[in-house]
């Protein structure tokens, strides 16, 4: 079948879609391990903290439809501010290669814009060359690889930090690094979901660092080994707390029973990522970083967040 004839919609998703986005993101992402030969067992479903967690939010996502009522395809969207991206997004096996997919990043790229978002970036599998060609033609560029870092580093004799009361502390600090970037809802979708919490840490009465700090796992009978930093940030005038804080977040993880931290780091990011390197922890993974603008954030930068989520 050509992708002339196949006849589809887009549109925003609802809680009635949930249960079909589900199942469609459980079968996309087997087949493409099982294709990659990276699968061991079956893949589970997302629990359903996580789903409705997301659909919850102010622009959840889109899906399409075939026919009305029978949605083949999906797209979660991200708003912090400035920033939007695409997170999670899938088109059911037996419908790929009709066009959807690429249908369904192009609305998710158009909510994206009319939520007023000035940057709108995604990332990707960097041995997918499919799909990074067709992000290239949807107008998104290859920046930078994410790189990953897993491991255990040095424990705290005590910490300093205190939970998020939900205020503007995530808004203040991460927009002295971006204008208008703005991590507050990925802090209010974890505590939606129970996934986490969100610490802060201030220097003489003045809020200067945050960490969104993922706990659970978003699939079903999935644990968690490493606690997850979803967006951190450590203002330049703290800089030379920084090692501290990375140790008080061990010592979370800990208390966690977490064997250790998962920090995602852009490549231009060569100071902290020399640091993690000599503090001992190794590179898992790596995502190609694509966006429609210049990077995000200075090569010297405090600021560590995904755009896979």
């Amino acid at each position: 079948m050509s992708e002339e004839a196949v006849s589809f919609v887009t549109r925003l998703m609802t809680p009635a879609d949930l249960k079909t986005v589900c199942q469609i993101d459980r079968d996309a992402f087997e087949a493409y391990h099982r294709q990659q030969r990276r699968l061991m067992q079956p893949l589970r479903l997302r629990t359903p903290e996580n789903m409705n967690a997301a659909v919850r939010r102010p622009y959840a996502g889109v899906v399409v439809e075939t026919s009305p009522g029978r949605v083949a395809g999906y797209c979660f969207t991200h708003v912090w501010g400035s920033l939007g991206w695409l997170g999670t997004l899938g088109v059911a096996p037996n419908q790929q290669g009709l066009g959807l997919g690429r249908a369904v990043i192009a609305a998710g790229l158009d909510l994206l814009h009319q939520a007023g978002c000035r940057i709108r970036g995604l990332e990707t599998m960097p041995e997918s060359g499919k799909n990074l060609a067709l992000y290239t033609r949807l107008g998104l560029d290859a920046q930078h690889l994410t790189m990953v870092f897993q491991g255990l580093t040095e424990l705290a004799a005590k910490t300093h930090y205190e939970l998020w009361d939900g205020e503007g502390a995530l808004r203040q600090i991460a927009s002295a690094f971006i204008p208008g970037l703005d991590p507050t809802p990925a802090a209010l979708w974890l505590d939606d979901e129970g996934g986490g919490e969100t610490i802060v840490w201030r220097e003489d009465g003045q809020e200067v660092a945050f960490a969104v700090l993922r706990a659970a796992g978003r699939r079903l009978e999935t644990m968690q080994n490493y606690l997850n930093i979803e967006v951190a940030a450590c203002l330049p005038e703290a800089a030379n707390h920084w090692p501290r804080y990375l140790a008080e977040m061990q010592t979370y993880a800990h208390r966690l029973h977490r064997s250790g931290l998962l920090i995602p780091v852009s490549a231009q990011q060569k100071t902290l990522l020399h640091g993690l390197l000599e503090a001992g922890m190794q590179i898992a993974y790596s995502r190609v970083r694509m966006t429609d603008s210049d990077p995000l954030g200075d090569p010297d930068a405090l600021l560590m967040l995904t755009l896979a989520m």
